[in-house]
Parts: C-alpha cells; structure tokens; sequence
C-alpha cells in the first residue's frame, strides 16, 4: 500500500543553536527546507575547523538557548553567562573552511564571545556562523536528494533528525542500563508509531509541515557518552550492531533515526501535531 493512514504525534521538537552543544525542547517550531529555524545556526571552529563533541569533548556542558531572535544565552556549568547579540559581531570574514570537501564562508562574531567559549571549553576556539546560503554536498549516494541544495547551518548529512520513542523503547529493552532519547540528539521525536517504522516510511504529512525521508541515520561514537556526566561505555553501538547494523552502510553502518528534509516552509508544535504516514514501498 502506498498510503497509509498509520498515526505518529510529536513527543518532543529539540534545538542545538550551536552544533554539538546541548539540545534544548521548545514548544513549537519554524521548519523550512533548511532545517528548523535557530538550529545548528552556529558552529565552534578550532584550527580553522569546525568541531564538535567527538573533536573536544567539553562541548557537551555547553548550553545555548534562544531568548529572542536576536538574543543567544550561552552557559557552562559553574560559571557565569554569556548573552551574545547575533546582529552584532567582529565583522571579521574568516574565510572559508573546508566541509567534506566544499569550501564555506564563515563569519565570525567576536573576540568576547571567543574568550568566554575558549575559558570555558579549555581549548582555543572561535564562534562562528555561516556568511549566507551555499549549496550542501555530502559525497555520498543515500543524500543525492539534499545534494545542491542551499542551507545555511553547520549539518552533517541532511538538515533535520527524527527519532521514534517506540524505536528507543526496544532498545532499552535489550540493554541493562536504560538510555535517554539524548543520547541520539534529535531534532523531533514522534511515538504512535511501531519501532523503526520510520525507516521505511517516505513522507510525513503533519497538517501544517510535509518532511520528505532522505536516509537512516548512522550513528557514531557521541552515541556512547553520557550526555550529564560525560562517561564514555560501549552502549548503544554494542548492542545495537547486533541487530541494527548493515553491512553496506556509509559511516559504519550502526543504525537509529532518519534524516529528513522539509518540502517546503511550515510548523510544528509538541504535542499537537498528528501527521499520515506514506510508506517507501508498495
């Protein structure tokens, strides 16, 4: 069947204004083909890199929470705050970095901001966000949908991660120690659904946003850190490539959650939204 009148509901909509930084839950969300609005906007560069917690660990005690459109507040445990005005920065172009091989102009926002970041996460590092849209290449097949298309945040493969609660249910079950959905940082978490069904599913229709499946995501080893205290163990890789591993993958294979893009600009509110689900296969 190629429609289906299966149900999922938002449980949860994240934001992660820098990438690698803590996520935060919000209630309702802009969402456009280049990801949810406030998300990922920002990206720490180390070495003229950007980096994230599999680069400097310290990065995950990093929060960043949006007071207005204008307004970031960033903290760190055990020390003061830093409230950053993203309309006003140094106004000095860093250049270009390279991702996965296409260079991208960046703009940095300041030497306070800088000095606080480099206190804080004990290493040398700037704040940056990107100097306007570029078109996005991962050199890599399962993403030829999102391949040339502009974006404008510091993403990985594709601009918006969905996860399952049903899918993290049966995870747990197999583990003896029970992992939080943050482990897995998600943009938006459904449940109603049937773990993993999100795999095989192409479109959700939410009534006021249509998310297009790009590919499975597969996980790597930030997975494995504890997201409050920063213990490093072997779940959930160990488990999960016992039964959610496939041998042709792209970045080793190990699988939970989908990346999805936005056909066009909508909303989402936890909680309230509902969508119909389309399968990829008749």
């Amino acid at each position: 069947e190629r429609n289906s009148m299966s149900q999922a509901k938002v449980s949860d909509l994240l934001l992660y204004p820098i990438k690698g930084c803590r996520g935060y839950s919000v209630d309702q969300a802009t969402v456009t083909p280049m990801g949810l609005v406030g998300d990922r906007e920002f990206a720490v560069i180390k070495d003229g890199e950007r980096i994230n917690q599999k680069q400097l660990s310290s990065m995950m005690y990093l929060s960043a929470v949006w007071k207005s459109a204008e307004y970031l507040e960033l903290s760190f445990p055990g020390t003061s705050n830093f409230e950053l005005n993203c309309a006003v920065s140094s106004k000095q172009t860093l250049g270009k970095i390279q991702v996965y091989g296409s260079d991208l102009s960046i703009q940095d926002m300041g030497d306070d901001v800088a000095f606080w970041l480099t206190e804080r996460l004990g290493a040398v590092v700037r704040l940056a966000r990107t100097n306007g849209a570029a078109p996005w290449f991962l050199p890599v097949p399962e993403f030829v949908s999102v391949h040339g298309k502009p974006q404008t945040k510091f993403v990985d493969a594709a601009p918006i991660l969905l996860t399952n609660t049903e899918s993290l249910d049966d995870l747990n079950a197999r583990l003896s120690d029970e992992l939080p959905m943050n482990r897995f940082r998600p943009n938006i978490v459904v449940d109603l659904l049937e773990a993993y069904k999100e795999d095989s599913l192409e479109i959700f229709n939410f009534p006021s946003l249509n998310l297009e499946r790009v590919a499975i995501c597969e996980r790597c080893t930030v997975t494995t850190t504890d997201q409050e205290t920063g213990e490093v163990a072997k779940e959930p890789l160990r488990t999960l490539s016992k039964y959610r591993k496939r041998a042709d993958g792209y970045a080793g294979g190990i699988m939970f959650g989908i990346y999805v893009t936005a056909i066009a600009d909508g909303k989402l509110a936890n909680d309230e939204n509902h969508c119909r689900l389309n399968k990829a296969d008749a």
